[in-house]
């Protein structure tokens, strides 16, 4: 018998297209560009000293990072590329429907199901007007989707891995090396179509083809920050014009 069940159908609204950054796999990241379109870069650090969260929830953060130097510290970082759609997304038509449909992003075609196994669907953190979740259709119930739904997104989970190390490569192709700490602050930057393009095509496999890279890690928590400094973590600076610091 089927419990806690949700309903769902996508009405065209458009909304969910609006005002974010969306997350692309590597392959999507360069079908992004080359429609002409930017990609910005989210950095974000953590270590398993100053987690938390469960251990479960470190482990899946842990798949999807890479370890890398920080000072005498080792510490694990995530890259996320984000398709810009700070207004809007590039490929929205005029009538709110995608221009894309057919190859749109894996993070689309899940939405609004959350990626990461640990946050629980929340229609009220939901953009969608009230009447997408009065549709006859279930889009889960119990917190499992349907066998396509749930092939997506262990598609978008496998991406997430296999992606990391290459991502973080192009992230020192083009000189980014201070991350937030992770669930504190987000590290937003804004390389050019060009420069990231670039980068894609020079990058190594990973960082350890970077011996000399070091990271670092901007806090402006107090405590947080004496935390990690017993931890021998190197800290940024608190003022830079390369990236927005976006406190969470």
């Amino acid at each position: 018998m089927q419990t806690n069940v949700t309903h769902f159908s996508c009405v065209g609204c458009g909304v969910c297209c609006k005002g974010r950054l969306i997350p692309l796999t590597l392959a999507e990241t360069k079908k992004w560009l080359d429609r002409g379109h930017e990609v910005s870069v989210i950095l974000e650090a953590f270590d398993e000293s100053n987690w938390p969260r469960p251990p479960q929830e470190f482990a899946h953060a842990v798949s999807r990072s890479v370890t890398v130097r920080s000072g005498d510290a080792r510490i694990q970082v995530i890259a996320v590329f984000a398709g810009r759609a700070l207004e809007q997304c590039p490929n929205l038509r005029a009538d709110n429907l995608c221009g894309i449909y057919e190859d749109r992003p894996l993070v689309c075609r899940i939405y609004p199901i959350e990626v990461n196994p640990f946050i629980p669907l929340d229609t009220s953190n939901k953009a969608c007007p009230p009447q997408a979740w009065e549709s006859d259709q279930i889009l889960c119930s119990d917190g499992h989707t349907d066998s396509a739904l749930e092939a997506i997104i262990n598609q978008s989970r496998y991406s997430d891995r296999v992606d990391a190390s290459r991502k973080i490569a192009i992230c020192i192709e083009l000189g980014l090396n201070v991350a937030a700490w992770k669930s504190n602050a987000l590290a937003v930057y804004f390389p050019t179509r060009s420069e990231l393009l670039d980068a894609i095509g020079s990058a190594k496999e990973g960082p350890d083809d970077y011996p000399g890279w070091e990271w670092q890690v901007r806090v402006e928590d107090p405590s947080l920050r004496d935390r990690l400094t017993v931890s021998a973590v190197a800290l940024s600076s608190n003022e830079s014009t390369d990236y927005i610091f976006h406190r969470l």
